[in-house]
């Protein structure tokens, strides 16, 4: 009994130092500015690993489908991680805002839904929940017997690699939740047949697993060039098999050799270990945190004009610091007052806890609510951001041949008040409606721009001429739009800002000069971070974010949803896409009168 006690003790001890590790990795390879070969580095094991420890963790209570889906993932999963968005989301700015305007309420709690499902922090934990959902099938079916569990989890992971690859499908993160559930599996696997427990780890393990990790990333960087090898590794998007998974393997293996390896009595591995434990609230507020952390530095750079704040070898350690430090904080009160946010509390072995009726009842109408609410959202007949876009009272439309034949005056009847007409596209393209519809606005009172579609195959000075000889110079025209967004094999693989950046300025630069205006830059959130972000900090955003709203403060103008259905349009595509300008009925007379 005592020697069982110890193994267990030992098996605890390794998964906080690993769970600390990739806490750690998650937080250094988020900072803005780390380098490429760092987080390449660092981050080709942290999101495996988490799903490893996941299912390691799990345990088969027994029971039937339903029992066993309200004890492990409701319960214990989804109310927790709502809980833990709900706190995230309190600031004093909210609560204040709240008090004043309290018909805000519902922008708060879709807000709280919306990140929960669809934004960045949400996704890894939707993922989290839709791998517990393809292990309770998985163990199902296959009799919790290990080796049909890891073959039919070996073939879930290859049909989520396909759907990577090729693009078929992408809701709610899908492809990575198929090729992670892999990992989970193999957690509970490991942990089911105690091949973990019995591996006796020498010095000579990590070396043999570290040297060959170390090696393959270097290869795959010296192969395929850095900037595509940190795509492929660094954000886990499982591009590419050959290269994914060896890294995955070899990556995992060492984290578990060091973990065992390192002596946990030591008050480093310590603190480490403490780290690991709360290495969901480390993975939630770690990155706020260095965010708010990398935002103060940058007001203390323009406030005393300190060129050792812009070094990144001083820069990223101090805020990955701080990041660390300032987390111990909600970790510490955690530990006190919510000991659920760390998994401390858990249904005992070989117990079933009864679930009500009405709990399945209820369980079930939240599922048919919320299938039922994307089913709309996708026909078009609910638009979600409308209850954030209702906040500002300019609104808009942008429009392309799609849209075929506009009743301009029938739009203006629905209260739009400006419009951005496709122009162009790449070096030779014109779009088919833009004359009609730039003649036939210009008899309304709806502000008029054009944008044009670049392409990444054309240099930028040739697309200039084709907008410049395709658009005439409008004195009170808006600013003209480049549309910067991902097509076609771009999406997946994109060119290097190298590459991209020089074209880009070269546009904008000459529809400067010609039109006697700042061009605006269209971004979704993907081009912005690859092209625009640190590279074009002075030009205007058009943002697209059709499920929540775009970050405050940093965009002019919203693409808010792209399934609007007005009157006056006749194209083959139904819907239309809307946008809303930042700023008062004030702000926007002087931004169209260029105050």
């Amino acid at each position: 009994m005592k020697n069982q006690t110890l193994v267990l003790k030992q098996r605890q001890t390794w998964c906080d130092i690993f769970r600390g590790i990739c806490a750690l990795t998650v937080i250094l390879s988020h900072i803005p500015g780390t380098p490429d070969a760092i987080v390449m580095y660092v981050t080709p094991f942290t999101l495996p690993g988490f799903f490893v420890l996941s299912g390691y963790f799990t345990r088969n209570y027994g029971g039937d489908l339903p029992e066993y889906f309200y004890n492990k993932v409701l319960q214990a999963l989804i109310l927790r991680l709502m809980f833990c968005f709900f706190i995230l989301t309190i600031s004093m700015k909210v609560i204040v805002n709240l008090i004043l305007h309290p018909t805000t309420v519902p922008y708060w709690l879709y807000d709280i839904l919306a990140t929960f499902l669809f934004k960045p922090t949400g996704n890894f934990f939707s993922i989290l929940v839709l791998c517990s959902v393809i292990f309770i099938v998985v163990d199902t079916v296959c009799r919790d017997k290990p080796i049909p569990m890891m073959l039919a989890a070996t073939a879930i992971a290859a049909v989520g690699f396909v759907i990577t690859r090729e693009r078929i499908i992408k809701p709610w993160n899908w492809d990575t939740s198929l090729v992670c559930s892999f990992f989970y599996i193999f957690g509970y696997c490991a942990r089911q047949t105690g091949l973990i427990s019995k591996w006796h780890f020498k010095p000579r393990h990590a070396v043999v697993s570290g040297g060959v990790f170390f090696t393959l990333v270097t290869g795959s960087a010296l192969t395929i060039g850095v900037e595509k090898s940190r795509i492929i590794v660094a954000n886990n998007t499982f591009l590419s098999p050959l290269v994914s998974v060896p890294l995955f393997v070899t990556g995992i293996a060492f984290i578990i050799c060091l973990s065992h390896l390192l002596p946990d009595q030591s008050k480093p591995v310590k603190l480490l270990m403490y780290i690991g434990r709360h290495s969901m609230l480390y993975f939630m507020i770690g990155g706020p945190v260095l965010a708010y952390v990398n935002y103060f530095l940058t007001l203390l750079y323009e406030a005393v004009h300190w060129d050792i704040l812009l070094n990144k070898w001083v820069r990223i350690p101090f805020i990955f610091i701080t990041a660390v430090t300032a987390t111990l904080l909600p970790a510490k009160f955690s530990d006190r007052f919510c000991p659920a946010l760390n998994g401390r509390i858990r249904l005992p072995q070989g117990v079933v806890k009864k679930y009500p009726k009405a709990c399945v009842a209820a369980c079930a109408s939240a599922f048919f609510l919320v299938a039922g609410f994307l089913a709309a959202s996708a026909a078009g007949l609910i638009v979600p951001n409308d209850i954030y876009a209702g906040r500002y009272p300019v609104r808009g439309v942008d429009v392309s041949s799609y849209q075929g034949r506009i009743d301009w005056n029938e739009l203006e009847a629905q209260d739009v008040r400006f419009a951005y007409i496709k122009a162009t596209e790449g070096s030779g393209h014109v779009d088919s409606y833009f004359y009609d519809n730039w003649r036939a606005v210009s008899a309304t009172d709806i502000r008029a721009g054009a944008y044009h579609f670049f392409s990444f195959e054309s240099p930028g000075k040739t697309q200039a001429q084709n907008f410049i000889s395709t658009v005439p110079v409008v004195s009170d025209a808006l600013p003209p739009v480049v549309d910067l967004e991902y097509y076609g094999s771009h999406e997946r693989n994109p060119l290097p800002a190298g590459k991209i950046v020089p074209e880009l300025r070269d546009l904008l630069d000459a529809l400067e000069q010609h039109y006697g205006k700042r061009p605006m830059i269209y971004v979704t959130e993907p081009s912005y971070l690859q092209y625009v972000y640190t590279y074009f900090d002075d030009y205007d955003l058009w943002f697209r974010n059709v499920i929540t709203n775009p970050p405050e403060g940093d965009w002019l103008f919203w693409q808010y949803t792209d399934r609007e259905q007005l009157r006056g349009y006749d194209g083959k595509e139904k819907f239309i896409d809307m946008n809303v300008f930042l700023g008062t009925e004030e702000e926007w007379e002087g931004f169209v009168s260029g105050r």
